[in-house]
């Protein structure tokens, strides 16, 4: 199948792309990468009437720094975090989750930004932004531009709080102490495929203790969101096999899983209590041994 026919525009800026879309709104979609609105065009699930191809766009794959925050820009695509775009520990967790999104030619064309404004609910990116408390910053050609929080920003599978003139010119990470760690596990069918339920656990190691943990769930609703009660679990405690099987089991009550064709919810329960361990197992420099295990 073919995709319907649609105007193809080529800005060479962001402010002649916003243009574009404040021109043509919900008719209109933004194509950086194309991973996901190629494929959804070619089956004419998606009938774009206008394609703003932002590709030519100088500067827009370059990230930044500046006010303690790593600043992704629209283009900038999921194999340049492989190489490390930012020193420490933020840059060894977008390393290690770079690994994990889809296929090498995905992650060779595909966009992090992209991967934001779509919104799947397996997405590796969507999960560590709202772990992370990234701000998303929106631009239209009439408002200007607002920031929005990540929490704030995935409103259900595929929607987000982005309004139709609107486009998703940066992602702000605030960056992470030197002495922080992470873990992070999904269950996938396949290589490849979308994950089946993933976790991801941020702390900053002080001395024996966990603490300012962060923990969060990925494909397991239509959301990714971060988990309280397990945080408040791990907080100033130190790490050990009983304390993690102990805030699996709860993550696995509390979340309120989807039924699709991929998993039932009991299936996707089970696999969110081994998502949550395993994470927190690789969160350690070394696994527990057994003086420390229950």
């Amino acid at each position: 199948m073919r995709a319907a026919a649609f105007d193809y525009h080529a800005p060479q800026t962001i402010d002649e792309a916003l243009k574009i879309l404040a021109r043509h709104g919900v008719e209109s979609r933004i194509l950086a990468g194309g991973q996901s609105l190629v494929p959804a065009m070619t089956a004419r699930h998606a009938r774009p009437a206008h394609i703003i191809d932002i590709n030519r766009i100088g500067q827009a794959e370059r990230p930044t720094i500046s006010g303690g925050r790593l600043r992704i820009p629209p283009l900038m695509r999921h194999i340049d975090f492989a190489g490390g775009a930012v020193d420490g520990p933020l840059g060894l967790l977008m390393a290690d989750l770079s690994h994990h999104v889809s296929t090498l030619p995905v992650r060779l064309r595909g966009t992090f930004c992209g991967a934001i404004a779509q919104a799947e609910p397996a997405s590796e990116w969507c999960l560590a932004s709202v772990v992370l408390g990234a701000e998303m910053v929106a631009r239209s050609a009439g408002r200007g531009g607002r920031a929005i929080e990540a929490a704030d920003f995935f409103e259900t599978i595929q929607t987000t709080a982005l309004a139709d003139d609107e486009m998703l010119v940066e992602v702000q990470i605030p960056l992470l102490p030197a002495y922080a760690r992470h873990g992070f596990y999904e269950v996938t069918p396949r290589a490849g495929s979308f994950a089946l339920a993933m976790a991801l656990v941020v702390y900053d190691e002080d001395e024996d203790e966990m603490s300012d943990v962060r923990l969060g769930i990925g494909a397991v609703e239509a959301v990714p969101r971060r988990i309280p009660e397990a945080e408040a679990l791990l907080n100033h405690r130190p790490p050990s096999k009983r304390l993690f099987r102990e805030v699996s089991e709860a993550v696995a009550d509390l979340v309120q899983p989807m039924d699709d064709e991929f998993a039932d919810p009991v299936w996707r329960r089970a696999l969110t209590r081994t998502a949550v361990a395993r994470a927190l197992e690789r969160s350690l420099r070394r696994p527990l041994d057994s003086a420390e295990r229950p």
